[in-house]
């Protein structure tokens, strides 16, 4: 999925669900900033100190990590394609599906670990993620034969570069490195698209908003509801007439075609505007905004490295001096790092080896 679901349609579902503006803003953040944590870097700050950063995306001129499989393990696998662990064989185990054992184990421990100063920002990574099941379902997150698929039918109502790398998919489909959905390109991500694969002989078709977009958001709802009854000092759970009531209207904003910025812009202004009627419409709604650097920033201040010499010293820390801004190590970047350790560590050594799958 892509930043009007991850952002904006999460903040939605939270605040539908019961939650606080000032909470939801912090869940809808952290989901999206999954898509945007591209860093891996030590940050080795003027004060002596250092931290280190837990990377959940990669940058899109990263080709060599892109095709690692081992990298995969760190970054596709844990936040973005989580094996599903039911199946006859390991193989099958590792196949991700928007209904699945590891998925509600993986709820348990977010729902449980609510009350930790991390545990909004951990709730937006999971959300993340699990949006991210429905619409990356029938794919592996690694480097593996079984992504290997035909796109045979695409959406075409998109911008320009994505109907070209549909059909840069079409024609060098051979030799497209089978990770995750990118043989059949952005299609899983677009809420609008109807589009077809084949697999082994057997074409599959599909309709995002009504097998994968809907199912997602009314389950993620559900979920919202039962984290805020475990939670509730984020806000009071409210019924499922609240989201009932406004269905309609997301389906609505999920049918806008055209690019992912104007479909995350489109959704923002209905928020400024209360079109989904929030009991307690605030300033935050009003303001609602997302900038991808905005939580770094407001923990780190940066200068770049002068001179030939100096830029050598500090090449393993990007040529950059870094120092702490007050409130540092309770600021809202450090609590979405800490909390993307804490689940990559969960999902790759607790919660996958508890459905089967110990990959070490």
């Amino acid at each position: 999925m892509q930043i009007d679901f991850h952002h904006t349609a999460i903040y939605v579902l939270c605040r539908l669900a019961g939650m606080k503006s000032v909470h939801a803003e912090k869940v809808a953040y952290a989901s999206q900033h999954v898509d945007d944590a591209v860093y891996d870097h030590a940050l080795k700050f003027t004060d002596g100190s250092i931290f280190h950063q837990t990377r959940t995306a990669h940058h899109k001129l990263a080709l060599i990590r892109i095709v690692d499989v081992n990298d995969a393990f760190n970054v596709w696998l844990p936040f973005h394609f989580l094996p599903a662990g039911e199946g006859k064989n390991n193989g099958e185990k590792l196949i991700t599906r928007a209904v699945s054992e590891s998925l509600e184990y993986l709820k348990k421990q977010v729902i449980a670990s609510g009350g930790e100063d991390y545990g909004l920002h951990w709730l937006g990574i999971f959300l993340h993620l699990y949006a991210d099941a429905f619409s990356h379902q029938d794919f592996k997150g690694f480097y593996d034969e079984y992504n290997r698929v035909d796109l045979v039918e695409a959406v075409d109502k998109v911008p320009w570069k994505d109907r070209f790398l549909n059909w840069l998919s079409r024609i060098f489909a051979p030799a497209l490195a089978p990770i995750g959905h990118g043989c059949v390109a952005k299609n899983p991500d677009i809420p609008y698209a109807v589009w077809s694969y084949r697999r082994a002989g057997q074409e599959i078709r599909v309709d995002n908003l009504q097998e994968r977009y809907i199912p997602a958001l009314e389950a993620i709802f559900l979920f919202l509801l039962e984290f805020l009854e475990k939670n509730n000092q984020y806000g009071q759970a409210r019924s499922g007439e609240m989201l009932e009531r406004n269905m309609e209207k997301m389906i609505g904003l999920l049918k806008v075609e055209g690019s992912s910025n104007l479909r995350h812009r489109l959704w923002l202004e209905k928020i400024q505007q209360n079109y989904f009627g929030f009991p307690d419409f605030d300033a935050v709604d009003l303001n609602l905004e997302y900038h991808n650097r905005s939580w770094f920033r407001a923990a780190v201040q940066t200068e770049k490295v002068r001179g030939i010499i100096k830029r050598i010293e500090n090449i393993a820390y990007n040529f950059y001096y870094f120092r702490k801004r007050e409130g540092f190590a309770s600021s809202d970047w450090v609590l979405f790092m800490r909390a993307a350790a804490t689940h990559k560590y969960r999902v790759l050594h607790e919660v996958l080896p508890q459905c089967g799958l110990d990959i070490g």
